[in-house]
């Protein structure tokens, strides 16, 4: 009889690595994010402080005219920013980091964990309309990429890390593990998480928000009112306020980007766009000087109803503008803290307004205020779950909970139907890109292009002969025909059909036209290390079954991907996945039976199929084999005398605790000792 083992499968002890790498992340996370409140400090201090106090602007009147004078200083720190890091500090930055995290390989520059919060810090302490939220995201998130760059994993391990990251980053900042887990899994990841992956997030977040308190304590941003409920017949008032709240969203949504497109399209230097963009908040603040930066202590006066009903109107109307043309000129930051700034001040100009004509169905002003931030927010964002958790944990209140799903949903049902993308989906979606891709496009993503690129492929030089290039066109079977020069760098390409077109067009192609001549020198390209969904993209985007695959510095060429190997790559993962996770309609396994893939271990390396007698002492059939040093190989039958490799891959069929005792017999081969020999002889005979 076999001992019982406390040793762990190899697919065990990579879980335990993952649940330790989820508590790194979110302890970075949260020293992170506690690092970016110093730096907003900082630059508080700096601008408003002692710049603010410098130029007079505390004394009032005449010097009030003054704040441009702020925030354009702030511009030009911005500036000096982006001169050293370019590309990463300017603008609005968070619909790119969902792209990256849910189209591309979710590897995000590790210089992101300073230079996003040092931008966002500069803006918020100088006073542009932006949001703290979105940039700690992206350095959570930049933290949970590097970890996973430096343990080598996966893009979709990557990607959880990631989101774990992003997720452990809005927790401490709002002291709501909950919240932070929903906008890691509504937000970052669309709602697309398996369980094991939705425990990885917990884990982080609640890590984050108890590394947070143990350090400043059970701090809060915001000071919640405690929720009152008159009546319950109060819903309908809060429907109505969603509904309008819903409306408000999806205008807010359009004129964001709207203003963001308008910038973009101006033929101006960027520093120009920044600076005009920034004075003219500036400008805005003089009379309105509330409007400035995020405005959380402003939110918390509202929620005590210390405004009338014409301050949060100009403050709702003025945030609107403020923070699109702030995010729209290229100012750092994010849209949350605008986006809860809104839905606070017009929460309670609804409860105001409500006041007036129902007053026996409106409650208190703060109770409005509260849940107008969660309507609106769930109205630009199109997450509920995340608005609905954030308020329930701002307020620990039962009583909120009704009020809030009506209003909350209302105003999602709402700002859907009058505009299908969210704030951080729409121009993504105006440039032809989506982030709710299909099962089929998730699988292309995750193959990289340096699988199934081909390198032994037809090509012409640049100075090649028009009469050469035809007879090299009629000769291959290949309907592209890359051009290089003399170093190997791809020239363009001659695509068959258009040069077919060219000859019978009757067009003049004289003996000294060469292959570069009539290639096409702006074609698209991949790189090894795109993904397959890319290379489709661009295949049916020019129409083309053939796409040119170059090194991405040097521009070399190095082979051909087609629309045949990428659909050939798809089935193989279709149908690897079906194999392994159902059972072929057409072979009717018994209960309890399925088909696994085992990694060999170090300790097993050296032995064969016949020396472990998998089918005799554990009632283990191993099907094939994948060979470890050449991971792009496929599966292919085992023979009995077949030598493993550490690292191959056996796809192995039995019941499920007789493959778990196989596989553990692999793990502790290294210190078993020879191999047991088969009690009987016929014993092989078992299935």
């Amino acid at each position: 009889m076999r001992r019982p083992t406390l040793s762990l499968r190899s697919d065990q002890f990579e879980y335990v690595q993952l649940i330790l790498l989820a508590v790194t992340v979110g302890v970075l996370a949260a020293l992170g994010n506690l690092g970016f409140r110093k730096l907003i400090e900082f630059f508080s201090w700096l601008f408003r402080g002692l710049e603010w106090n410098a130029l007079g602007i505390d004394l009032g009147g005449i010097h009030l005219a003054l704040i441009p004078v702020i925030l354009l200083s702030g511009g030009v720190a911005i500036l000096l920013l982006d001169r050293f890091f370019p590309g990463d500090v300017l603008g609005y930055g968070f619909p790119n980091f969902l792209e990256m995290v849910n189209l591309g390989t979710a590897r995000l520059k590790r210089r992101w964990i300073f230079v996003k919060a040092a931008g966002a810090a500069i803006s918020l302490g100088a006073g542009a309309s932006v949001g703290r939220e979105g940039p700690i995201a992206q350095v959570g998130g930049a933290i949970g990429s590097t970890i996973a760059q430096l343990r080598k994993l996966s893009p979709d391990r990557a990607k959880v890390l990631v989101a774990a990251g992003a997720g452990a980053g809005i927790a401490t900042t709002f002291n709501a593990p909950i919240g932070g887990l929903m906008f890691a899994q509504e937000i970052v990841l669309l709602g697309h998480t398996e369980i094991a992956n939705l425990t990885l997030l917990i884990i982080a977040t609640f890590t984050a928000v108890i590394t947070s308190r143990a350090i400043q304590g059970n701090a809060v941003v915001f000071l919640a009112p405690q929720f009152v409920l008159r009546s319950y017949w109060e819903m309908a008032t809060y429907a109505l306020m969603g509904a309008a709240l819903g409306a408000l969203a999806a205008g807010y949504i359009r004129f964001f980007n709207a203003t963001e497109a308008w910038f973009r399209k101006l033929d101006l230097p960027v520093w120009v766009k920044l600076e005009a963009g920034l004075a003219l908040v500036g400008v805005i603040a003089i009379w309105l000087p509330q409007n400035l930066s995020d405005g959380y202590p402003v939110i918390n006066s509202a929620m005590a109803g210390e405004f009338g009903i014409g301050m949060l109107a100009a403050m709702a109307c003025a945030k609107i503008f403020a923070s699109s043309v702030s995010l729209g000129c290229g100012a750092p930051g994010g849209s949350f803290g605008p986006t809860f700034f809104i839905g606070t001040m017009a929460g309670g100009l609804f409860q105001r307004l409500s006041a007036m004509f129902i007053p026996h169905l409106t409650g208190p002003r703060g109770s409005y205020a509260l849940v107008g931030l969660g309507a609106f927010l769930a109205g630009t964002t199109h997450a509920p779950l995340t608005a609905l958790f954030l308020l329930w944990e701002m307020t620990h209140s039962d009583t909120i909970a009704l009020p809030s799903m009506i209003a909350t949903i209302t105003a999602l049902v709402v700002a859907r139907a009058l505009e299908t993308e969210s704030i951080d989906e729409f121009r993504l979606a105006r440039e032809g890109k989506t982030l709710q891709i299909g099962s089929e496009r998730l699988a292309l993503t995750l193959i990289p292009v340096s699988a199934v690129v081909t390198k032994n492929v037809t090509i012409v030089s640049e100075n090649t002969s028009l009469s050469e290039v035809l007879r090299t066109a009629g000769e291959t079977s290949q309907s592209t025909l890359p051009v290089v020069n003399s170093d190997g760098e791809l020239a363009g390409t001659i695509v068959v059909r258009d040069l077919l077109s060219v000859l019978s067009g009757g067009q003049e192609l004289g003996p000294l036209v060469n292959a570069f001549d009539i290639c096409n020198a702006r074609c698209s390209t991949v790189s090894l290390d795109a993904n397959l969904d890319e290379a489709n993209q661009l295949m049916e985007h020019d129409g083309l079954d053939e796409i040119p695959v170059v090194d991405r510095i040097t521009q070399r060429f190095l082979g051909l991907v087609t629309g045949r190997q990428i659909a050939q790559a798809l089935n193989r993962v279709t149908v690897s996945l079906s194999t392994l996770a159902t059972r072929d309609p057409n072979v009717y396994w018994a209960t309890g039976y399925r088909v696994s893939r085992i990694t060999v271990p170090a300790g097993a390396a050296g032995r064969t199929v016949r020396q472990l007698d998998a089918r005799a002492r554990f009632s283990v059939t191993v099907l094939a084999v994948q060979d470890a040093g050449n991971p792009q190989s496929e599966f292919t039958p085992i023979t009995p005398d077949h030598p493993l490799r550490a690292g191959d891959q056996l796809i192995a069929a039995g019941r499920a605790q007789d493959i778990r005792h196989f596989t553990q017999e692999l793990e502790s081969a290294g210190t078993a000792g020879a191999p047991h020999a088969p009690a009987q002889a016929g014993g092989s005979g078992k299935t």
